[in-house]
């Protein structure tokens, strides 16, 4: 006997005894909320804590036992920068323009320091390095505190845009250098 399939209705789905109470739901939802926002509020509770700063509410006791003075660092190192560079003194000529506005003219000149050795092999092999690299370079001998050293002294430049351009190709090369002004004659 032949069966007509596109009149079949589809079987009747089970059904659940209970419907889900929309309260108990919501509880579970609510619940899980304010178990969080406790939970959020008291780490950020404790982070605060760790980073407040502790009031002046706290009084310090006074036995009657003199306190120690914070004793000034004593590092071992000698500052001679005043010793070791020359003081000088750079002339600065004023000049008007036709608008009447001052310009400030700067007649010094440029120096980098690019290193110091007490030997004076370790200069000259420095030297000869900033020498390939196209850098007018010189050695200058200086006696502190009765040691000879030995700087690498490159230019001198006569702008600071030529200073600027030797300190970049210094820097490229991972050199370090000082840059110092010296007064033109």
């Amino acid at each position: 006997m032949t069966q007509d399939f596109a009149k079949k209705r589809p079987p009747k789905k089970p059904t659940r005894d209970s419907p889900p109470s929309a309260a108990r739901a919501r509880t579970f939802s609510l619940a899980t909320f304010v178990t969080g926002f406790l939970a959020g509020a008291f780490i950020t509770f404790l982070i605060a804590l760790c980073y407040l700063k502790p009031s002046g509410a706290i009084l310090a006791t006074d036995d009657g036992k003199p306190t120690a003075e914070p004793q000034a660092k004593d590092d071992g190192m000698q500052w001679d920068f005043y010793e070791i560079f020359p003081k000088s003194v750079v002339p600065v000529v004023e000049e008007y323009t036709k608008t009447g506005a001052k310009v400030i003219v700067d007649n010094s000149r440029w120096i980098l320091q690019a290193g110091s050795f007490k030997e004076a092999i370790d200069a000259d092999e420095r030297r000869a390095t900033l020498i390939l690299m196209g850098l007018d370079v010189s050695i200058q001998e200086v006696k502190v505190d009765g040691a000879s050293w030995h700087r690498i002294i490159v230019g001198p430049f006569d702008s600071v845009l030529k200073r600027s351009r030797a300190q970049n190709k210094l820097a490229q090369a991972e050199i370090p250098s000082i840059p110092m002004k010296i007064p033109s004659s």
